[in-house]
């Protein structure tokens, strides 16, 4: 149903006026809550975006796509949702209220410049960009290149629950009413202090906006559906739509409605070369009120084979021009159809690496779903931070299967992620061991986890780039025995002989015995690679479940040797020497390991502190660092202890980073995105942090770049916790 009002509508800000013919109406978002304080209950609850149709126009025809804007110049949907058809609610005149709804955990950010777009669906139209805390500029998504419209007014971590931010006064479009500070809630019925004054208005018969096949265009001979856009939606009785073709004469044909789209089906071909009359008739189709279109709609087209068109690039992973891209990403590129390619046709070309050999079989060949053929190239090495690549798609090697070559080449730009680091860590807070503890918890926690093992990328794939032998990129050095191993063969399972696994620092006993959570995803702290080390099989056994701790020679403990390679290791028969030492009971690393198992671990009891996982809400273990022995005991429940802690500081202090170990944080950086912190900051280890207690809540450090805004308070793990980003 369309209503006309008496009065005449004109664009007005960002909310654009909705036509049908002569129908004109007004659908803009009317109310917002995005953020509230976390008592009584766990805050941000009862989010939602409320919209109004002031002509009683049907809002399930629009969406309302959510933008991060934590990047104000560049900023990126991270949600879409339907609203609701709604109901019509008397506010003095007759408006129609739809509420789009995100409970918890789904809910809307609550950063500086997120925009929210109201989105007809049909043409994706944007008809309206607002934002809170500051204007954002899209980068993608319906609105790309638009700047958003900043509401005058706002919320924060302290507003009252059960309140928020709506529009006020009297009028009757957007422009004419006024944005008020948050007040009580009234999503789905009359804001407060809010009175529309439509006028008289009349109901204006539905009508086809738009065709496909256009009129006077063509369709393909095997073509089954054809449609037609209404400016409302219908109802059609049978046979509302009528298909005659020159040779293939009178067509039956079927029809199916969703809201304002009729699609006529058909289920024979038809001929190339004729002329054909698909006719819409008005008397078949009513609106809500009963009314029909003035007139039919009739469409003209001709049945023509479609011409062979060359292969183009459809999409890139990295897109073009992505920013913050992982060191060890693999490219996939996606063309137009099928295609084949020969190596010659891609180049990666690096400012730092330099020209990358890429790697690519026809086992990488996918089909996709709206596009053609895709292909994923491998890098097999971490490209180095903060420099950008230039990928190049040869045209001359690219043909479809009429052998019709690309026209042109593609040129895509990307920049890998990393270089400065020191905006990671400003909402850490260092004024006392126990807030440092935890602002490094929210800080680090809710990484990307990778599966274990499988044939996506994985632990092995990261590990094998975050230990590969500084000598020679096909093969990875191991933490024990410092020996170089080939890539991939000389696997434990895979190779023979001596073979190389994976070490879980932190036994995954003490915590964590499952590869997988309670939802059945990848288990984040097993398969944190973080933690996780290439390791000489043997000497992966040999350490078994044993906690780091000095090993003496009086308490019986044997020597495991390392080989000399990248300058270290080798030497045996000198306690300590270059050498492991190992009871059963205790595991000494040698010296130029020691700070990197340390600080592994370390890493490990401020990561997991509880609670759940951020993204994927699977329950996440509690794990701390103990001197007592009797407490490191194979446990899934939490606490769960290892250790021992006093050495492991010795440890730390000793064997401080190394320019390897901060280029391995790197690697696992840009696949986690998340950092070790005591990599990048040593001076943070201290057992006064280690022992603290875990605070209530967190204050978080003031920062420029904050995701979330300064000092927000968070509840500790295990309890709920604001939404961020």
């Amino acid at each position: 149903m369309l209503f006309k009002k008496t009065a005449t509508a004109c664009l007005l800000g960002t909310v654009f006026v909705l036509a049908s013919l002569s129908a004109q109406a007004e659908v803009f978002i009317n109310e917002i809550h995005y953020d509230d304080a976390d008592t009584p209950t766990a805050g941000d609850q009862n989010e939602a975006v409320e919209v109004v149709a002031t002509n009683g126009e049907d809002l399930s025809l629009y969406d309302i796509v959510l933008y991060n804007g934590s990047n104000a110049a560049s900023a990126v949907t991270y949600d879409t949702d339907a609203i609701p058809l709604g109901a019509v609610v008397p506010c003095g005149s007759n408006v129609r209220i739809g509420v789009a709804t995100y409970p918890s955990p789904a809910q809307l950010q609550n950063g500086a410049n997120d925009g929210i777009a109201l989105v007809r669906r049909s043409d994706s139209t944007v008809m309206q960009f607002l934002s809170y805390e500051g204007a954002a500029t899209a980068s993608n998504g319906p609105a790309s290149g638009q700047t958003s419209v900043s509401i005058p007014v706002s919320e924060t971590n302290s507003t009252a629950e059960g309140t928020s931010l709506q529009l006020g006064g009297t009028g009757s479009t957007y422009s004419t009413f006024t944005w008020n500070a948050s007040a009580a809630s009234t999503f789905g019925t009359c804001n407060n202090n809010q009175v529309f004054n439509l006028g008289p208005q009349v109901n204006v018969p539905p009508s086809v906006t738009s065709t496909s096949p256009e009129n006077n265009g063509t369709a393909a001979p095997d073509r089954s559906s054809f449609f037609f856009y209404f400016s409302e939606g219908v109802t059609a009785a049978s046979g509302a739509a009528t298909l005659q073709c020159s040779v293939t004469g009178n067509v039956n044909t079927a029809n199916t409605i969703s809201g304002n789209l009729i699609a006529v089906s058909i289920n024979i071909p038809l001929q190339v070369g004729e002329t054909c009359l698909l006719t819409a008739l008005a008397s078949a189709f009513t609106d809500a009120d009963g009314a029909n279109p003035t007139a039919n709609t009739v469409v003209n087209f001709t049945v023509a084979l479609p011409p062979n068109l060359a292969p183009v690039v459809f999409s890139t992973t990295p897109s073009n021009n992505a920013v913050g891209v992982p060191s060890a990403t693999d490219i996939r590129v996606v063309f137009s159809e099928k295609m084949s390619a020969d190596r010659e046709s891609f180049v990666l070309q690096c400012s730092a690496s330099g020209l990358i050999p890429l790697s690519f079989s026809n086992k990488r060949y996918e089909m996709v779903s709206g596009a053609g053929r895709a292909l994923t190239l491998s890098t097999y090495t971490a490209l180095q931070a903060g420099e950008s690549c230039t990928l190049t798609v040869i045209a001359a090697g690219i043909t479809d299967d009429d052998g019709l070559a690309m026209a042109q080449n593609y040129v895509g730009t990307f920049i890998i992620a990393g270089g400065n680091v020191s905006t990671y860590y400003n909402r850490v807070n260092t004024s006392s061991p126990e807030q440092l503890r935890c602002s490094l918890n929210t800080v680090i926690r809710g990484h990307t986890v990778y599966p274990y093992s499988g044939g996506t990328t994985s632990t092995w794939n990261i590990l094998e780039i975050a230990d590969e032998d500084p000598n020679n990129s096909g093969r990875i050095l191991d933490v024990y025995k410092n020996r170089s191993y080939l890539k991939g063969s000389d696997r434990a399972g895979t190779g023979s002989g001596v073979t190389y696994n994976r070490e879980h620092t932190w036994p995954n006993s003490l915590g964590f015995s499952s590869t997988t959570g309670n939802l059945g995803l990848p288990h984040a702290p097993y398969t944190d690679t973080h933690m996780l080390y290439l390791s000489d099989t043997q000497y992966n056994a040999d350490r078994g479940n044993d906690p780091y701790a000095n090993c003496t020679l009086a308490s019986g403990c044997g020597e495991r040797v390392t080989e000399v390679n990248n300058g270290s290791g080798g030497g045996s028969g000198v306690y300590p020497g270059n050498s492991n030492w190992t009871n059963g009971s205790s595991f000494q690393t040698w010296g130029k390991r020691k700070g990197d198992m340390a600080r592994a671990v370390m890493y490990m009891a401020i990561r997991y502190e509880g609670g759940q996982h951020p993204t994927t809400n699977q329950n996440e273990p509690d794990l701390e660092l103990t001197n007592t022995r009797s407490l490191i005991v194979g446990s899934s429940s939490s606490p769960a202890y290892m250790g021992l802690l006093a050495d492991l500081l010795q440890w730390h202090q000793a064997d401080p980073p190394d320019a390897a170990e901060l280029a391995r944080n790197q690697v696992i950086f840009s696949f986690q995105g998340n950092r070790n912190p005591f990599i990048d900051h040593p001076e943070w280890a201290t057992a006064a942090l280690f022992t603290s207690a875990k605070p209530a809540g967190c204050t978080l450090s003031t920062a420029s770049s904050n995701h979330l805004k300064s000092k927000i308070r968070i509840p500790a793990p295990g309890r709920p916790r604001p939404n961020s980003r």
